[in-house]
């Protein structure tokens, strides 16, 4: 074997070690970062330390130390996390609906209520972080971000959705604004009572507030 062929596998192992440290250091990361969200729900930020969130995630107290060096990054870590993933699947399902706007609106409450997104325990580390915005800016610009994507998004489908109703009584911000209210609303049932909530019903309820608003386009539903 030739010396530059040596060369080449030690490169390729050496890539591959760095690969798997990569893939330990991201499951970890998300193991600890879940750990944290159902810590949250059940016992609140204050409540929340390191040492339980590594027992949570079956992993040593030192571990959470090296992934995040306190417990407030560690906090700004869960709430991007669980910002992101919403944002994420928000844009895959408006990508799957292309450029039909009853299709996105529709794409936009299912993917409200998808079990995924909205489950007890990430609806209880939403209202909780809610709580605190007023102390934190840095919890207030996370959830900012999220909300005035969200709304800027809404209000252009709404827009789209009169103009084909041809309903200039209609205002596209202040239904995007109710539609957001709504689901906050349907969210917290959820979090207050969650052996009564049911998805299906809380998908229901917005679409018969979309088809009140535009009986012409929703008339199937």
């Amino acid at each position: 074997m030739s010396v530059k062929h040596l060369s080449i596998m030690k490169i390729i192992e050496s890539y591959k070690k760095g690969t798997i440290r990569s893939d330990n250091k991201r499951n970890s990361n998300l193991k600890l970062i879940n750990s944290a969200i159902r810590s949250i729900s059940e016992r609140g930020i204050n409540e929340t330390t390191m040492l339980n969130v590594s027992k949570g995630a079956g992993l040593s107290h030192g571990i959470v130390n090296f992934h995040f060096k306190s417990k407030e990054l560690l906090l700004i870590e869960t709430l991007k996390f669980i910002s992101n993933e919403y944002l994420e699947e928000f844009q895959k399902k408006l990508q799957k609906a292309k450029e039909d706007p009853e299709k996105k609106i529709i794409a936009i409450i299912n993917n409200d209520f998808d079990q995924n997104i909205c489950n007890r325990d990430k609806v209880a580390v939403w209202y909780t972080f809610f709580s605190e915005v007023k102390f934190k800016p840095v919890y207030l610009q996370i959830c900012k971000e999220r909300d005035e994507y969200y709304n800027q998004v809404a209000e252009s489908i709404m827009q789209e959705l009169i103009d084909r109703e041809k309903n200039k009584n209609l205002s596209a911000k202040q239904l995007a604004t109710s539609l957001s209210a709504l689901t906050l609303g349907l969210w917290l049932d959820q979090l207050v009572d969650s052996e009564n909530f049911k998805r299906n019903d809380a998908k229901k309820i917005c679409f018969d507030f979309i088809k009140i608003n535009f009986p012409k386009q929703f008339k199937r539903f």
